[in-house]
């Protein structure tokens, strides 16, 4: 079974109220009994509606006026997006799993989209929460499964604060958690 450890980030917390406003995502594949991160991809969306938080475009850094300019319509980024999720699914015949880090948010926006523009969800509903999957694999509680405190109980490299909250980073980070998270050697009952 083939994961998909995917960032968005946002003009806002729902759409259609805010714009989706870039997607990074990393695929984690098994591999001779463990799992492995592989390939990733990324794209910045033109924005269609008219609602931003200030706080929103602080944290990520994207600017609204570039992206009318530069950023990738979304119908073809949403489209692009299944078409990549499905080739790198492969040979896999189980659906691709949607992976989230706090998985709530970002499977949000990509659902809408998705729906939105008359585009199957390549994950339809199945998915994983690595924030959820860290509380029972290591006994913690949800506020402990900040990023910064699972670096360190999952012994992970440091992150790079000038790439925090930019999609494609974040992507790739979370992809680590859920690797460490699946291959942990865990007590069976």
């Amino acid at each position: 079974m083939n994961y998909f450890a995917l960032d968005c980030e946002a003009s806002g917390p729902m759409p259609p109220l805010y714009n989706l406003l870039s997607i990074g995502v990393t695929v984690v594949r098994p591999e001779n009994g463990r799992h492995v991160v592989g390939e990733s991809w990324y794209v910045e969306l033109k924005p269609i509606f008219p609602g931003f938080e200030p706080e929103a475009l602080a944290v990520c850094g994207l600017d609204m006026d570039r992206l009318r300019v530069e950023g990738t319509g979304p119908e073809k980024a949403m489209a692009d997006l299944r078409e990549w999720v499905l080739e790198k699914n492969r040979p896999a015949k189980e659906r691709p799993v949607f992976v989230g880090h706090n998985a709530v948010f970002d499977w949000a926006h990509i659902n809408y989209y998705f729906k939105h523009f008359n585009i199957d969800n390549p994950f339809g509903y199945k998915g994983i929460d690595t924030k959820s999957l860290a509380m029972g694999a290591l006994g913690i509680s949800w506020n402990d499964t900040s990023k910064e405190n699972l670096e360190a109980l999952l012994d992970l490299p440091a992150q790079d604060p000038a790439q925090i909250h930019r999609a494609d980073y974040d992507a790739m980070y979370q992809a680590l958690i859920l690797q460490r998270l699946l291959d942990m050697e865990l007590p069976r009952r």
